[in-house]
């Protein structure tokens, strides 16, 4: 009963030890206003391993920006501009999914 109790016990302040290192991160953070800390670091690059299709995407997406912004200006019609405000949306809303439970504290 009393190794019972004991491991009880241990159980209880670990799940409370972890759940009191839930990091959350902020809207900033997701727009890349601000650079993360240690800690938000650490789990973002575990959402990266965990989901890594969504994180390999969000990567191609910035390269495509750097592509499409070494690209010479004034040679398409405004549709250079049209494609780098759609490239930096689909680059949000990627890392909304991937840190989505990072965001929302799930």
């Amino acid at each position: 009963m009393k190794k019972a109790l004991f491991l009880f016990s241990v159980l209880t302040l670990t799940v409370t030890f972890l759940h009191a290192q839930v990091v959350h991160i902020d809207l900033d953070l997701l727009s890349g206003k601000r650079q993360p800390n240690p800690s938000e670091v650490q789990a973002m690059r575990a959402e990266e391993a965990n989901h890594p299709n969504i994180a390999a995407a969000m990567h191609e997406v910035e390269g495509a920006m750097a592509h499409l912004k070494a690209a010479p200006d004034g040679e398409f019609g405004g549709h250079k501009g049209d494609a780098e405000v759609a490239l930096r949306q689909a680059w949000f809303s990627l890392r909304k999914a991937l840190y989505f439970r990072l965001y929302h504290g799930g």
